[in-house]
């Protein structure tokens, strides 16, 4: 279970769903909550040309200080006002990624909570940019919140009650599998195992129907492959089943199944970094990560050797789930 949460805040209000969903988590695994703010204070130093621009800018950054510290005491105080989870705040200087990193290295952090809102083109600590830092240079699991809504009209998420996981039979998509079974305990979720079979003979590309004799010996693999992961899932008290699909682009294959099956999450491992076109490397988390409206649990391991292959019985990593 988890120990310590780090949920990154900036003050623009589109975290809050966010630390709703950590304070919920943390409450039923006895965790604390860490509220961080990270100033950026590189653009006030633009100023510090002469002595006089020197003094400005420091006076800046100081009542800049002030007001965000006034205002991660207020956004504790609200979140103690309807939780009993343990929740202390912290402020930092300098570029956000880099010490967002450096805080939940140092802090024992196993759980990384952040919001985004969907949109693009908007450069706020909890889009785009810092969220793909922390996917792409921690190995600490990366909860990426979603509302349901929009801002104006906030519907909190009660819990993650049905949980998507791409698989496609590597060493890499399975490391996911231990993040995922401790969250599922925690919500009591249901898992859903999916994999994606993509086309790779000109029949298959010409007809993508399952119901056609070429698929017959990909899709029995894959069951058997699912049907495995599933056996052990089970055997530690979640509910599990398991689906396949066919299409050529994985990611939006995940990403229109989820939506079908009117899932909460999708969780998924990368390598955390991009220009890779097989199935769940950095590339194919970003696409879903960036169209999906549905949360994501992203989790990038360490060291991870993958194992290059098609779904089999033979490739299930019974070590990663505990028996």
């Amino acid at each position: 279970m988890y120990k310590v949460i780090m949920v990154p805040t900036d003050g623009t209000g589109f975290d809050r769903e966010a630390i709703r969903v950590a304070l919920r988590i943390a409450e039923r695994s006895d965790a604390k909550v860490r509220l961080v703010r990270v100033l950026a204070t590189a653009s006030f130093f633009g100023m510090a040309a002469t002595a006089e621009g020197t003094a400005i800018a420091a006076e800046v950054v100081h009542s800049e200080r002030d007001r965000a510290l006034s205002e991660l005491y207020a956004l504790a105080a609200e979140c103690r006002a309807t939780s009993q989870a343990d929740i202390t705040v912290d402020l930092h200087a300098g570029p956000v990624g880099d010490v967002l990193q450096g805080y939940a290295r140092r802090n024992d952090v196993d759980l990384i909570v952040i919001s985004t809102h969907g949109r693009s083109g908007i450069s706020r600590l909890s889009l785009g940019s810092v969220t793909d830092s922390l996917i792409r240079h921690t190995t600490i699991p990366v909860l990426v919140v979603k509302p349901p809504t929009s801002y104006l009209n906030p519907q909190v998420i009660e819990a993650f009650k049905r949980i998507v996981v791409p698989l496609d039979g590597s060493m890499l998509a399975e490391q996911i599998l231990p993040r995922v079974l401790a969250l599922a305990k925690l919500e009591e979720a249901e898992i859903t195992l999916l994999n994606v079979l993509m086309p790779q003979s000109y029949a298959q590309r010409e007809i993508v129907d399952p119901n056609l004799p070429w698929w017959d010996k990909d899709i029995a693999h894959a069951q058997t492959y699912l049907f495995r992961v599933a056996g052990r899932l089970r055997r530690n008290g979640v509910a599990v089943t398991t689906d396949i699909v066919i299409g050529e682009n994985v990611a939006s294959a995940i990403g229109d199944f989820a939506g079908r099956e009117r899932a909460d999450l999708i969780a998924i491992a990368t390598h955390g970094r991009g220009g890779l076109a097989r199935m769940l490397r950095g590339s194919v988390a970003d696409a879903v990560m960036h169209s999906s409206r549905l949360s994501m649990l992203v989790f990038k391991p360490d060291n991870v050797v993958e194992k290059e292959a098609s779904p089999s019985a033979n490739q299930v990593r019974a070590d990663l789930i505990p028996a």
